[in-house]
């Protein structure tokens, strides 16, 4: 995997993780509907939520625990 370096400031990091909080709120109304009628997920659903949760924790970390951003 290739690593790239980009330079993001504080407001440009919390839009991130607005956005991929959107992301994932998206895929719990989609995991909810599936469910009420009796569809299965797509085989790689998960597997797509497990990337949004990790670079939700990559960009989260960047703040290191003097500076967390609490985006809700």
């Amino acid at each position: 995997m290739a690593t790239h370096t980009l330079e993001l400031d504080d407001t440009e990091i919390k839009m991130l993780l607005a956005a991929i909080r959107q992301v994932q709120h998206t895929f719990s109304i989609a995991e909810a509907q599936s469910s009420a009628a009796g569809e299965p997920l797509a085989s790689d659903y998960d597997n797509i939520r497990e990337a949004y949760t990790q670079l939700h924790q990559k960009l989260s970390d960047l703040g290191g625990p003097n500076r967390p951003f609490l985006v809700k």
